[in-house]
């Protein structure tokens, strides 16, 4: 029933008490006793303020009224209809399924003998109470007239429909009687007390409890009213779509048939989802724990920190039970279970630490030990190897290998899956957990296993290498040393390493790594976990791209001289680079963003070339089109945080494939397809998905058919590549995208989504960047370019004589070719800064190893040559820079958090569409091709580890694989 409360009354002249026991049940949430009678809601516990005398004379009339309130919301709560209301809900929402889909039946029915007939049909299946049809009953279904069954079906709702009303009447009627309650019992608490005297503060203590009374009253009169409320809308949904049901009357028998079961089906999945929802007792070592009613009895110890060993099982991947070492005993089950495949159930006695659990998982290390060779020392995983670490905890300290007629260990072929895995299949124990992930995340059929125990292999079924842009994980998920990273291989021992948190920079998507160094030298990258960006994996080219920090490093200042650059000191290198641009008028001057820069240095550099006059700052990336010179960031991020992607329903993509474009970001877009059931379409020309879509066609016109695909979507996607919107057409593409996207206002998803590819596009754009560097260095024809780390542009615009470049970077290449002066910077492994993600996410990447030479931070760099121009800027240190930074953006210090975008619905009447051709004059939706995916980059092109898969890949295939085409 609930607690019990001690209400004292003192008797009339003297200083006993009278004890009157009143029960209320315990709530969390109380109401105010500022708060009207009639407005009861939710609130946190009151105290009495006011006191003063008892009254005597009204003792035992109190008393009386007290416990006639009390029995009342006793009889009130114990008939309080919330399991029923659960059950009624889900009815309610599946009979509007059923109706929905009838809405297209025709009319075709007849009063003769359907009545008699079809309640037969109902009393013999119980479908009156029962929410599934019996399976041995399907065959009389099957016989019966269509239209019988159709117009019983609607003769049901009917009556449920009236049923409903009047639950809903009852509820307000019960809610008013509450009200009525509170405001009696409010009437006797305050008659209570006077005006002269003050009991004693024992006497106000006790009767400070007789507001639990009032407190039980407001919170039953709330969730009654929460009740009323649900179920009222319910009816109201239903009464709208009555008249549908009036209109169509019967239809086909297959098609009820089959709505008829669906309406079952959905109405067991929905009651099973609210009973989910509940928690309930387990007992772990003799412990009473709650846990989720869809738990695994692995996820319930994982949850109370209760160790429970493994070696196939991984959170992320499907559940494949066949490594036995996560037994448990449960009590009263004869055998013991396997904790990663077991449900929870209700009063479940677990144990962990029993003698027969220790005997089994000891016999099954002993098992894997047996076939398991001897690499330990020449092992890349020691140290980092599951089989290593548990052997220890829970495998036995002697070898019973010691019979001189055993026929030796197991010995089978070294298979290669890529030029950057090494498979030492000796070592493997079976996991499956490397088949697991290339299926259910690559989406790549080509890992499996063949034969049985002693004889199983773990393999590509056909001699085929494993291509994937997500490869490197399975060297991660390995609990052995079967998979290794060989660009990594025999170069430390992990306990050698130091850690550093830092972002990948090779793409847009922001995913968290971990930088492991040693001795100023980066000699790995491992993914750091992060559950709304990359879960627990990195690309390959984040992975192993990291290799060309140490390829065509500039490491000291350079000037040009004839066809050969000479070194210099930084004093005069800073007055070289001030005098070029104090030479020519602010604007003539201009500079370019590449792809890898911190918005530190934007910032610093922007700050600088506006001092003097210069507000020429473009990015390399393009975009045609403008949104009239407003900076409104879903113009150009992430509408949606990225981790909602896999609940999206129906999936749009305009020239993208985002497989290469954006892997992480893939990879969520696959879990829709895979775990949601999306429905994915593009416009745009067939590429290599790794999942199944629907092509709609490759010009305009196409997007209007596919708004009609996209129609009744509840959770609706648009993806549109950046590398479309750099084509003369971006700005109709675009303009039409926000049509588009006007149409789905009324969903909870931001629609539009644009999928950009540098580290620095989101970040430059934020700090007040523009887009459209090619188109201004044709019209403005600048004197003096600042090359931020962009190549890229170089290879498109060869610059004339008269133009002086200063190219600030770390790698040598293009832009340092062209350059007249070069001022070396730091790689984001030596400098750290801020990147804003394709998600306009803010995120810090810290430094990890010093730069090499004389290289300096970027943005000191640009800070120096300021005082160098005679120009100050008010920032000498971090933390200046980053008050600077926080006055242009706070988005840029609110590290971490995914900022909502506003005014996102404003953003396609603001699209301007730039010259070109004519509004009607049709063109085609193209996709400027990335042929080779691990080498898209000048970053990328200069990793030896990314030309040598590249080239393996494509020999292997014979064709270019990577092809976007």
């Amino acid at each position: 029933m609930g607690n019990i409360a001690i209400l004292l009354l003192p008797e009339s002249g003297a200083h006993s008490t009278q004890v009157l026991l009143v029960r209320f049940p315990h709530f969390h949430r109380v109401v105010p006793e500022s708060m009207t009678r009639d407005e009861i809601q939710y609130s946190e516990p009151m105290k009495l303020s006011k006191t003063s005398s008892l009254r005597s004379n009204r003792n035992e009339t109190v008393l009386a009224a007290l416990t006639r309130i009390d029995d009342e919301i006793a009889k009130s709560e114990k008939n309080l209809p919330g399991a029923r209301l659960a059950v009624v809900a889900a009815e309610l929402e599946s009979i509007q399924l059923e109706i929905k889909s009838f809405e297209e039946c025709t009319a075709t029915v007849t009063k003769d003998t359907y009545a008699k007939t079809m309640h037969q049909l109902f009393i013999s299946l119980d479908l009156y109470r029962r929410p599934v049809l019996a399976s041995e009953n399907e065959d009389f279904v099957a016989n019966v007239n269509r239209k019988e069954m159709r117009r019983l079906e609607l003769s049901w709702l009917r009556t449920r429909y009236a049923e409903l009303v009047r639950e809903r009447r009852v509820l307000h009627a019960q809610i008013l009687r509450t009200r009525s309650l509170y405001a009696q019992l409010q009437h006797l608490l305050d008659s209570i007390w006077g005006s002269n005297t003050r009991p004693g503060s024992a006497q106000e203590n006790a009767l400070t409890k007789a507001i639990g009374l009032r407190d039980a009253l407001a919170a039953v009169s709330a969730r009654l009213r929460a009740a009323a409320e649900y179920a009222h809308a319910a009816v109201r949904l239903l009464d709208d779509a009555m008249p549908a049901w009036k209109l169509t009357t019967v239809g086909k028998y297959q098609r009820a048939t089959e709505i008829f079961f669906q309406f079952k089906e959905a109405l067991v999945l929905l009651i099973d989802s609210i009973h989910q929802s509940t928690d309930i007792p387990i007992f772990i070592n003799g412990k009473l724990v709650k846990v989720p009613s869809y738990f695994t009895v692995g996820q319930a110890l994982k949850k109370e920190n209760v160790t429970s060993p493994a070696f196939c099982y991984h959170g992320r991947l499907s559940v494949a039970g066949n490594c036995r070492m996560c037994l448990v005993e449960i009590e009263g089950w004869g055998k013991l279970q396997v904790a990663c495949a077991l449900g929870v159930s209700k009063n479940m006695r677990i144990r962990t630490n029993s003698e027969k659990l220790a005997k089994a998982q000891e016999g099954v290390l002993e098992f894997l030990l047996v076939d398991h060779p001897l690499d330990c020392p020449i092992c890349d995983q020691g140290g980092e190897c599951d089989l290593q670490d548990l052997a220890v905890r829970f495998g036995n300290d002697r070898s019973r290998f010691t019979d001189i007629h055993f026929f030796g260990k197991r010995a089978v072929e070294n298979k290669s899956l890529s030029p950057l895995i090494r498979a030492e299949m000796n070592r493997c124990i079976h996991c499956t957990r490397c088949i697991r992930f290339a299926s259910q995340v690559c989406g790549l059929e080509v890992l499996g296993s063949t034969g049985r125990g002693h004889d199983m292999l773990v393999g590509t079924f056909v001699d085929k290498m494993f291509l994937s842009e997500l490869s490197g994980n399975i060297v991660d998920l390995c609990p052995v040393g079967a998979l290794t990273d060989i660009p990594y291989r025999f170069k430390a021992r992990p306990w050698e390493l130091k850690r550093t948190n830092s972002i990948d920079v090779t793409d847009a998507t922001g995913t968290n790594i971990v930088l492991n160094y040693r001795f100023d030298r980066v000699l790995r990258v491992l993914p750091r976990e992060h559950e709304e960006i990359n879960q627990e994996y990195v690309s390959d080219k984040g992975r192993w791209a990291i290799d060309s920090l140490e390829m065509q490093r500039l490491v000291t200042p350079m000037k040009k001289v004839g066809s050969c650059c000479c070194p210099l000191e930084w004093d005069p290198a800073l007055k070289m680079a001030s005098e070029i641009i104090r030479s020519v008028p602010p604007e003539q001057i201009m500079a370019i963003a590449g792809p890898h820069t911190n918005v530190e240095t934007l910032v610093t550099c922007k700050d600088m070339l506006n001092m003097l006059g210069c507000e020429h700052v473009y990015t390399e990336r393009e975009m045609h089109y403008s949104l009239g010179d407003l900076d409104i960031r879903a113009g150009y991020c992430f509408n949606i945080n990225m981790k909602d992607i896999e609940n999206a329903d129906k999936i749009l993509f305009v020239g993208t494939n985002p497989r290469f474009e954006a892997p992480i970001l893939n990879m969520w877009i696959r879990h829709a397809f895979r775990n949601n059931e999306a429905d994915i379409y593009v416009v745009g020309p067939p590429c290599d998905y790794n999942y199944h879509v629907t092509y709609v066609g490759e010009n305009l016109h196409s997007l209007s058919k596919a708004a009609q695909s996209l129609r009744g979507a509840k959770k609706p996607l648009i993806f549109v590549g950046v590398r479309q919107l750099e084509t003369a057409n971006g700005g109709k593409i675009m303009r039409k995208l926000y049509e588009l996207a006007a149409s789905f206002k009324k969903t909870e998803y931001s629609v539009l989504n644009i999928i950009t590819r540098d580290a620095s596009f989101a970040g430059a754009l934020e700090a007040g960047w523009r887009t459209g560097v090619r188109c201004a260095l044709e019209k403005k024809c600048p004197k003096v370019v600042i090359s931020l780390g962009a190549d890229s542009i170089f290879y498109d615009w060869n610059p004339p004589s008269a133009c002086k470049i200063i190219y600030v970077g770390f790698q040598g290449d293009k832009g340092a070719e062209f350059a007249n002066l070069i001022l070396p910077g730091c790689a984001w492994t030596e400098s750290g800064g801020v990147y804003l993600n394709m998600e306009g996410r803010s995120q810090y990447a810290y430094p990890a190893v010093t730069p090499p030479g004389k290289a300096r931070v970027d943005w000191k760099i640009f800070r120096a040559l300021a005082e160098y121009c005679n120009l100050c800027l008010f920032y000498s240190d971090h933390y200046s820079l980053c008050t600077r930074m926080a006055q242009i953006s706070p988005n840029f210090v609110n590290l971490g958090d995914f900022q909502p975008k506003l005014f996102g619905d404003l953003v396609g009447s603001l699209v301007d569409v730039q010259a070109g051709s004519t509004a009607n004059e049709p063109f085609c939706i193209d996709m400027p091709c990335m042929k080779d995916y691990y080498c898209s980059d000048i970053f990328t092109y200069n990793s030896p580890t990314m030309v040598k898969i590249s080239k393996s890949a494509k020999e292997f295939e014979k064709s270019d694989y990577f092809s976007v085409y």
